[in-house]
């Protein structure tokens, strides 16, 4: 059995065409929910003019909010992450781990058999992206990894244009279909990777090493410090002040 996907709320942003258009920027982020068994999980509760928006989208779903037991966001913008408090019944996952009260612990890639998380940075460094195995294909929850599928391909608000670039080719490489960060979801060009292809290149492209200190496997280049790239985010020994390696202990 497969996992299910469907958009709560449509996102939106005017952040490419102000500069051009004058006038205040508006953004609302794309809203998600997915359903995989037991899993009732909400992907970016983002910021709502009226939080009632959210709540009347997932009664349209037969849901409450006391019954969402997962909420996440793919990185911390605040556009992305301004309603997860409305949950008061759910664990939370960002980059960081999975947050149950006070406790946090780490997320692994393969979250479950249907859904499959995997750091994509570039906008932000904290960026985290959702392979959701559907009926339809994998659709892949990635944020502001693209804003909306005509987006420019120079993202102004980019940390990193460079691990972007890289982020973007997996999340296509990988997906079927894309939620973007701001807009509807849409078909990529490349997808059909059935789950044994993805398998396939995930041993060949994406086991970059193992980290020096910890022994934890870095399945990409992405996992490990820019600096010292023979250690993970986790064991980074750069200094608060290194502008370059963007790992866990930038905050």
């Amino acid at each position: 059995m497969t996992a299910e996907v469907k958009i709560l709320v449509e996102g939106y942003t005017n952040a490419d065409t102000k500069a051009d258009s004058g006038g205040e920027e508006k953004t609302c982020a794309t809203i998600s929910l997915v359903r995989d068994k037991d899993l009732i999980m909400v992907v970016d509760p983002g910021i709502l003019e009226s939080q009632q928006i959210l709540i009347d989208a997932l009664a349209k779903e037969g849901l409450d909010v006391r019954d969402v037991n997962m909420v996440c966001i793919t990185h911390s913008h605040l556009d992305h992450y301004r309603n997860i408090g409305m949950f008061p019944e759910a664990k939370a996952l960002d980059y960081f781990g999975v947050w149950d009260k006070g406790a946090c612990e780490d997320w692994h890639e393969e979250f479950t058999p249907n859904i499959q998380i995997l750091r994509t940075p570039g906008h932000d460094y904290t960026n985290i992206t959702f392979f959701v195995k559907t009926d339809n294909g994998v659709v892949a929850i990635c944020g502001d990894v693209f804003w909306k599928e005509n987006y420019p391909k120079d993202d102004i608000y980019a940390t990193d244009l460079e691990k972007l670039k890289e982020s973007r080719k997996l999340v296509l490489e990988m997906s079927d279909w894309i939620v973007p960060g701001h807009a509807n979801i849409y078909k990529t060009s490349k997808g059909k990777l059935d789950k044994e292809n993805i398998k396939k290149k995930s041993d060949q492209d994406k086991i970059f090493g193992l980290c020096k200190k910890c022994k934890r496997v870095m399945r990409s280049k992405l996992d490990s410090c820019r600096c010292r790239s023979y250690l993970c985010h986790y064991c980074c020994e750069c200094g608060i002040d290194c502008n370059l390696c963007g790992c866990s202990h930038k905050i």
